[in-house]
């Protein structure tokens, strides 16, 4: 049996789980799973800055396996379109366009305006209580600091995973889920920190859509949804509105 694999927190920053839904594509297994587990996870939460290059030797020393498990990760998080990979020089974080960016939200708005769809027309009366019982984290002010988002990622995750739970639609949720970590991915790379009226702004349009999912208010949850993931990226003054 593997063991697990920790880091040697390099400049302070520390790793802990993130209860992300693993309901994606297939990913490794052994240590070359553990490392695409923790790299998603800093990835995701800006722990690396955009275009920062990694080396796979420094990466096997820092996690202390070989390079075999390293490179394993490495690809599987340049499929899922978190870093690219640049023949023996190593691997860079990504760094999307604007416009790419805007492209991105622009889709995923179509997408999860479907899904809240679905959860207003499917859900059962408990799974409504749930979805409003789910709430952010109370302070926003300090969303730089790798444990706040820590805490804020998992909030959305929660509250986007409850959704998909009322959608009933597990089949698509496996295959789309991994767009939700690009998204998160996206915002954090973009800016240093998030403004607390943005993210306050965004936490009341949650709330909501989940009121009107409650309602079964199917076509305000759709259009609600729609403007909340589209204009994210122009709120957090990555791209032009």
């Amino acid at each position: 049996m593997n063991s697990p694999i920790k880091a040697k927190p390099p400049g302070g920053r520390t790793d802990s789980g993130i209860g992300i839904s693993r309901s994606k594509m297939p990913e490794p297994t052994g240590k070359a799973g553990q490392l695409v587990s923790l790299l998603e996870q800093r990835l995701t939460l800006g722990y690396y800055a955009p275009g920062e290059m990694l080396s796979f030797n420094t990466l096997a020393e820092e996690f202390g396996v070989s390079r075999q498990p390293v490179s394993a990760a490495i690809l599987h998080l340049r499929a899922a379109g978190f870093v690219e990979v640049i023949p023996h020089v190593g691997c860079r974080v990504v760094v999307p366009s604007p416009l790419e960016v805007h492209d991105f939200f622009f889709i995923s708005s179509k997408i999860e305006s479907a899904v809240v769809t679905l959860a207003a027309e499917r859900y059962e009366d408990s799974e409504g209580k749930e979805l409003l019982a789910i709430k952010p984290p109370e302070d926003v002010s300090a969303l730089d600091a790798q444990d706040k988002r820590l805490a804020y990622v998992a909030y959305l995750d929660h509250y986007h995973a409850q959704i998909w739970k009322m959608a009933r639609a597990p089949l698509l949720e496996g295959k789309i889920s991994g767009i939700r970590r690009l998204s998160n991915f996206y915002l954090w790379q973009g800016i240093p920190t998030l403004a607390p009226s943005a993210a306050q702004k965004l936490n009341r349009e949650r709330t909501a859509i989940a009121k009107a999912i409650v309602a079964r208010d199917a076509q305000t949850a759709a259009n609600l949804m729609e403007a909340h993931i589209r204009h994210k990226p122009a709120l957090c003054g990555i791209t032009a509105e």
